[in-house]
């Protein structure tokens, strides 16, 4: 039998590092002027600012009294969802615009008498790729790229990297969100792009040296652990394999796609579980710098007999299928072709971010042959200054006729990593593991009489791994009424004039809307045999701050002294305020608490619902004084 997988939200698609300190994409407030030349701060540095038009300013400041010539580079002029492939310079921002990648942003920056080099400009919110270019003649730089020097972003160490040899490093500077900018994919890119504020629900990035497939020593693996990774947990960790595009490397997803900032908030909203992320530099086919030092056979074999039993055998991360993710950008997705075709049983979960991949029928036929009955999920997307879904749609379609779950979406993004990161948060958080085993209701059925205001509570038990969310949302179904309804917290209140026979209370997981529990309620009309309600309160006066205790009786109305008892269920409204208390013996005791009242006198209401053999009945039964 297929468990459904992959179907976790359909929502629309709009860590932090070791060693995190104030530096390239801090957040702080600038420091005060110590001389008539105010002091600076090397790297990123965001405030709150009411003259930029999206309310704030990255101010970046790099150092080397050397250099000749240096300019803020980046992927930070602006494309318009409205207009197309016109580019707008930050300064130009307003709502529909977004910083991206395609055209090199360049602005000179400014030297002052110490040998800062420094420049303003306004950014809209979430994680923004940036470098500097720099001119100095004593390193023999000339145009040189460079990511910034201050920096706190690990790196693999030496020159090694694919990005610095290819001159084509990337930073990151992180941008909260203003109302001004009024958007809500901005919005929620600062709420999952930026580091997390609380440093223990940090995770850690490290790059560990390893022997590739064709036995080149030198390369690195980047590999992100949540925060409190426990080596000896029971349950070994879910984990996702990321791979880069034809220009990157393994600091991709670290960094400019910021991966790691992204499940350390994820995780701490319960949206996902504890998760580890493992990314590679594919350029390992010979030392050229050419596109064919990226070879996607190898890549994909390297990585499931070299890189899989490498990292399961020194880190406590999942060996099955269903608890292995792997994704890529551009040249990464389509490498995902060669991952799925090569070795079509070893990942359920499939993401393929501005890269689709090239499959044929036989291969989508032997995939299906391969993993049967088994779960698969595979998720495609790019940005809308990409191009249209046609292609991703069309793959979709074939994976969902031979059974098997598939999404694609669209983000507001051009060819770059801020686009991989928008969808590796989708990915993540709608698709991926959810860590909601079951949701169950209780109580699962009840037996309610018509014609009655009723109020029943519901409670939901959610079962789920570590580190998941057990929040829940509530529905009716069945109601005839509008007035029938369940609060937030699951208590049911079911309008007098309701006329259904029947309802379904549901209660549907926050983090895995696949997963829900439900009860069943049966309403009846009620009897009509009268009853008797007896309710005194004693004393009827009280300070404020005390508490009357009330005494409620309920007989079945008869000439006869033993009047037989009634089952059910009393209102009892006092002060504003109404307990549903069930009878016993046709009795009960109800305290009514006078906190926050003022002195004066107060109406005890109290109404029976009626069941199948009695009436209902409501009345003011007593006028209790607060003094």
């Amino acid at each position: 039998m297929r468990r459904a997988i992959g179907r976790r939200r359909l929502r629309r698609a709009l860590s932090l590092f070791a060693f995190m300190s104030l530096g390239a994409g801090a957040i702080v407030s600038a420091p005060a002027a110590a001389a008539a030349e105010p002091a600076l701060v090397e790297g990123a540095t965001v405030t709150a600012d009411p003259n930029s038009p999206t309310g704030y300013t990255g101010k970046f400041v790099y150092r080397n009294p050397n250099a000749t010539q240096v300019r803020l580079a980046g992927d930070l002029t602006l494309l318009d969802v409205n207009t197309g492939n016109t580019r707008y310079q930050p300064e130009a921002w307003q709502t529909g615009r977004y910083h991206a990648g395609g055209t090199e942003f360049l602005r000179d920056m400014t030297k002052d008498s110490n040998g800062y080099w420094s420049v303003s400009v306004p950014l809209h919110a979430g994680s923004l790729s940036y470098w500097y270019r720099v001119w100095d003649p004593t390193q023999g730089w000339e145009n040189k790229r460079i990511w910034d020097p201050a920096s706190t972003h690990p790196r693999p160490p030496g020159e090694s990297s694919f990005r610095v040899r290819n001159n084509d490093v990337l930073d990151a500077v992180y941008v909260p969100y203003a109302e001004k900018q009024n958007d809500p994919v901005l919005k929620e890119r600062a709420e999952y792009e930026l580091p997390i504020a609380d440093p223990a629900q940090r995770g850690t990035v490290q790059y560990v040296p390893y022997t590739t497939i064709l036995g080149d020593d030198g390369h690195y693996l980047g590999v992100y652990l949540p925060a409190n990774y426990d080596p000896n947990r029971a349950e070994p960790y879910k984990v996702a394999y990321l791979a880069h595009g034809i220009f990157g490397d393994e600091t991709d997803f670290m960094v400019p796609a910021n991966v790691p900032n992204i499940l350390d908030n994820m995780t701490a909203k319960g949206e996902i579980e504890p998760t580890v992320v493992v990314t590679m530099g594919n350029h390992f086919t010979g030392t050229s710098l050419g596109f064919a030092s990226y070879n996607q056979t190898n890549a994909a074999n390297n990585l499931v007999q070299t890189i899989l039993p490498f990292i399961e055998e020194n880190y406590n991360v999942s060996t099955e299928r269903e608890g292995r993710a792997y994704a890529g950008f551009s040249y990464g997705g389509m490498t995902g072709a060669h991952v799925i075709r090569g070795y079509p049983t070893t990942f359920a979960f499939y993401g393929h971010f501005s890269g689709n991949p090239s499959l044929t029928t036989q291969d989508y036929d032997n995939v299906a042959a391969a993993v049967g009955d088994d779960d698969l999920f595979v998720f495609l997307g790019n940005g809308v200054f990409e191009g249209n879904l046609n292609t991703p749609n069309a793959i979709a379609n074939n994976f969902r006729a031979r059974g098997y779950a598939a999404a694609t979406t669209q983000v507001p993004g051009a060819h770059d990593g801020m686009t991989a990161s928008q969808l590796f948060t989708i990915f993540a958080r709608d698709y991926l593991w959810s860590g909601v085993d079951s949701v169950s209701v209780t109580p699962a059925t009840e037996n309610l009489t018509r014609g009655w205001n009723w109020v029943k509570q519901f409670n939901a038990q959610v079962t789920t791994n570590e580190g998941v969310s057990p929040a829940v949302t509530w529905s009716v179904e069945g109601a005839a009424s509008e007035e029938t309804t369940i609060s937030a917290d699951g208590l049911l209140s079911v309008a007098a004039d309701e006329t259904a026979s029947s309802l379904t209370v549901v209660a549907t997981s926050v983090v895995d809307p696949t997963k829900s529990g439900s009860a069943e309620v049966t309403l009846t009309a009620p009897g009509t045999t009268g009853v008797v309600v007896k309710a005194k309160a004693a004393p009827a006066s009280i300070v404020r701050g005390g508490t009357f205790t009330l005494n409620v009786d309920v007989r079945a109305q008869t000439q006869h002294q033993n009047a037989a008892t009634v089952t059910g269920e009393i209102a009892v409204t006092f002060g504003g305020t109404t307990q549903v208390v069930p009878l016993t013996d046709g009795a009960a005791v109800i305290k009514l608490p006078t906190d926050g009242l003022s002195a004066g006198n107060y109406p005890v209401h109290v109404a029976y619902s009626g069941d199948p053999t009695y009436a209902p009945t409501a009345a003011v039964h007593q006028q209790l004084r607060v003094r």
